[in-house]
């Protein structure tokens, strides 16, 4: 029986890198998931520092009150799927 070579992290990118964009970003948020301490959280054990709450709720009220520029999320991935490719 032949052991498998261990797998170095330039031969893990040149893999990931050739997953479609949005595994690439699952692989990125279960990553960051493991060395955060992994896991789902549940909303009452998130602590925010009282700054991030007034911003939440700033953001919210510009939100409800129509004041925000609201951009479709197809548009946001779009432009980055269109800024990623010309960065490679």
């Amino acid at each position: 029986m032949t052991a498998n070579p261990p797998i170095t992290i330039e031969s893990f990118l040149e893999v990931s890198e050739q997953l479609p964009i949005d595994d690439q970003y699952e692989l990125l948020n279960r990553l960051s998931d493991r060395l955060h301490g992994g896991g789902e959280k549940d909303e009452s054990e998130v602590s925010l520092s009282p700054e991030w709450m007034e911003e939440i709720n700033r953001r919210i009220a510009e939100v409800e009150s129509g004041t925000a520029e609201l951009i479709p999320a197809e548009q946001v991935l779009a432009e980055l799927r269109a800024h990623l490719r010309t960065e490679s």
